[in-house]
């Protein structure tokens, strides 16, 4: 079953709510840069996993020969089979824009093994059948191998979408459907018929059985009502009812419920919840605080590990959910820019080289050591395989008003196939690291269609572009600027994106008086914590004075005796990107500290993204 002819896949046919634009399947190279690197070390993670270990539990299944160990731990001993999804999600999405001859063959052996100990009736999970209703396997599992196998068919595995049609056949049939979303986390149910559905593979009757089993109309009430304590209180019958960040991901589904059936309660309850987690669950930097078994309340914002906040499964959710709305309503800005500050802020700082992926992005103390095969692994991997398809979007060949989106601003080429002939856009700056962009366009013959600019709502102000070196025009900020035109042949677009400083007063449960550490300072004064954002970009204060008792990571503190609000006072650039230091030594300690992209940032490096201020500055 090869359905993937065209550049993109559009289900406007089959869904009553059309999208307004698409993203790419193919077509995006990466040029060097930091998305590029990003992309490569994800390639070179994949390699580290060992593909028996992954396909341990489903040869141990079929009764087949095992060699070699299966991971240990929750994610395989109780989730069997999750590191074969991991796999595919990011290798099968990574074959989408690049030749890798070694992630062909992982892929075709994983889906082959996969398919050898699968069940007639499509049955294909590691898990034994009787124990399909338990645990965590009704969604997680699923999930996994669900973006797994159509990674692996958008990746060229011709038998990867047949295979996961026949698996979806045997879902929407199975015995534990009246009782599946009563079980643990069952609400990740609700995401993966619906995303069956928007493949080629996708059949009505894929929504009909997540409306009919999986659908909590109580909880869309919540949501439409605005119910202040929802996102943090989830009570229901059933096993283990808990709240989770990782219900973003429902989101995901109740949207595409929105967009199959027209119903608007889906889109009210989606937009209220997404409301509700910007005011009161995103930290800055944009991470979700919200996470499973967290003692929390709307506006906690905690910050000191080992408390479980900022999760990369909560951010790829929260990335997801964003680019679909972005599909459905491509004019707002917000919906890219929230994409933007997640995968610099979460995605990208998770990633721990080449080997592994954290699994929290703690903002204060230290960072974490990546893991191998946990949850956010899988997340993690999927979201670097598909860094290329968050660059651009385009409408449909058929659409009356034809368009390209410049979504992300990364240096990268992308060739649009379209039935006019390909155009090619080619995107040469160095952002984050510096704020120049040029892009040129080059089409086969005259094309008409509008090229849209994104205009960061980060920006310092309105934004002056420069097309053909000639025509002048101007951008506001948190928008999409549109140059219409007929292109013959070359054209060139310039422009400049300066980044703008956002501060944040620190409000929530570690809101607490604190005293100066100086010795010297009589009486003890108080303070408060305030975070800088440079552009998209959390910034991150690291250093210890050479007088300063620093026992652990976990009591790292930075104080400052300087003005939070006239920061260009004693911060000054240096002459590394983004870097920068403060400026005045005798007013603060007569040390400089660095302040630098929370990204950059390694597992043994104690920083804080919210440093101590003097109160009386404030």
């Amino acid at each position: 079953m090869n359905k993937f002819e065209k550049q993109i896949v559009n289900n406007n046919s089959k869904n009553k709510i059309p999208d307004c634009i698409f993203t790419p399947l193919r077509g995006v190279s990466l040029n060097e840069s930091l998305f590029s690197r990003v992309f490569d070390n994800n390639i070179k993670f994949l390699h580290r996993i060992d593909p028996d270990g992954a396909l341990y539990w489903f040869r141990k299944k079929a009764g087949k020969n095992a060699p070699g160990q299966p991971y240990r731990g929750h994610f395989e001993d109780n989730i069997k089979g999750q590191t074969a999804g991991l796999i595919l999600m990011g290798a099968g999405n990574a074959l989408r824009w690049v030749k890798d001859p070694g992630l062909e063959k992982l892929v075709n052996n994983i889906v082959d093994e996969i398919g050898e100990c699968s069940e007639a009736d499509g049955y294909l999970m590691a898990v034994p059948k009787e124990q399909f209703g338990t645990l965590e396997y009704p969604g997680y599992v699923r999930i996994w191998l669900t973006y797994g196998l159509y990674a692996a068919a958008l990746g060229g595995n011709s038998k990867a979408l047949e295979m996961l049609r026949r698996w979806q056949d045997w879902f929407n049939r199975c015995d534990d459907l009246p009782i599946i979303k009563y079980l643990t986390l069952a609400f990740q149910g609700v995401v993966a018929s619906p995303f069956v559905f928007n493949t080629p593979a996708g059949k009505i009757e894929d929504i009909e059985t997540t409306v009919q089993y999986y659908e909590e109309d109580w909880r869309l009430g919540q949501f439409i009502m605005r119910e202040k304590q929802s996102i943090g209180v989830r009570k229901q019958p059933g096993y283990e009812p808990h709240p989770h960040g990782t219900e973003l991901e429902a989101l995901e589904g109740y949207l595409d419920l929105y967009r199959a059936t027209g119903k608007h309660y889906y889109l009210r309850a989606v937009l209220n919840a997404y409301e509700m987690y910007k005011r009161d669950w995103q930290h800055v930097g944009g991470g979700i605080v919200m996470c499973e078994y967290l003692d929390s309340f709307p506006g906690c914002n905690w910050l000191s590990p080992p408390r479980p906040y900022n999760e990369l499964c909560c951010s790829s959710f929260w990335i997801f959910l964003n680019q679909r709305l972005h599909r459905l309503f491509p004019e707002n800005e917000s919906y890219a820019a929230e994409i933007e500050k997640s995968l610099y802020n979460i995605a990208i700082a998770n990633q721990d080289g080449d080997k592994g992926i954290r699994y929290f992005a703690w903002i204060d103390g230290h960072k974490q050591e990546g893991g191998l095969v946990h949850c956010c692994c899988g997340v993690g991997t999927r979201i670097y395989g598909l860094l290329p398809e968050f660059l651009y979007s385009v409408t449909d060949d058929d659409d009356k008003s034809p368009a390209l989106y410049v979504d992300l601003y990364n240096s990268s080429e992308f060739v649009w196939e379209r039935k006019q002939g390909n155009v090619t856009i080619r995107t040469r700056t160095e952002m984050p690291y510096d704020e120049k962009v040029h892009i040129e366009i080059e089409g086969e013959g005259e094309q008409r269609f509008t090229l849209k600019i994104r205009i960061p709502s980060w920006v310092s102000g309105a934004t002056g572009v420069t097309i053909d070196e000639n025509k002048k025009m101007t951008g506001q900020r948190g928008s999409y600027l549109s140059i219409e035109n007929n292109w013959r042949g070359s054209h060139t677009v310039d422009f400049l994106l300066p980044f703008a400083w956002k501060l944040t007063k620190y409000h929530g449960a570690e809101e607490r008086v604190e005293e100066y550490y100086d010795v010297r300072t009589d009486p003890p004064t108080q303070h408060e914590r305030w975070a800088y954002e440079y552009g998209p970009l959390l910034m991150a204060f690291y250093g210890i004075p050479p007088d300063r008792d620093f026992d652990s990571r976990a009591d790292y503190k930075v104080f400052l005796n300087a003005d939070p609000e006239n920061f260009t006072s004693w911060m000054k650039k240096t002459d590394e990107p983004l870097h920068f230091e403060i400026n005045d030594n005798d007013k603060i300690d007569g040390f400089r500290y660095k302040i630098v992209p929370y990204f950059e940032l390694g597992n043994n490096e104690p920083f804080t993204c919210y440093p101590y201020f003097h109160r009386k500055f404030s």
